[in-house]
């Protein structure tokens, strides 16, 4: 599907907050202060995923339709934080 963060799922709370932020424009830093919560942090791969994922967009609004209740949360959190850049 896309990136796959197998690695990633036994990382402390620090390494993974790295791991996402080379994948985002975000720091380290504040990745860690927006999402203070492991469990955030891994809600926020899993969104990574869906939307770097080869499926269709279609596909993609379905996976995330699926899953909003447990990533709608950390989409809103970090959508908020990236709209402050702009």
């Amino acid at each position: 599907m896309g990136y796959d963060f197998t690695d990633e799922a036994n990382l402390t709370d620090d390494q993974l907050a790295g791991e996402l932020a080379k994948l985002t424009p975000l720091t380290i830093d504040e990745i860690t202060d927006i999402l203070p919560e492991k469990v955030d942090k891994e809600h926020f791969k899993q969104l990574i995923d869906i939307v770097r994922s080869a499926e269709s967009q279609n596909d993609k609004l379905v996976l995330f339709k699926d899953n909003v209740e447990k990533l709608g949360g950390v989409a809103l959190t970090v959508l908020g934080k990236l709209l402050k850049f702009v």
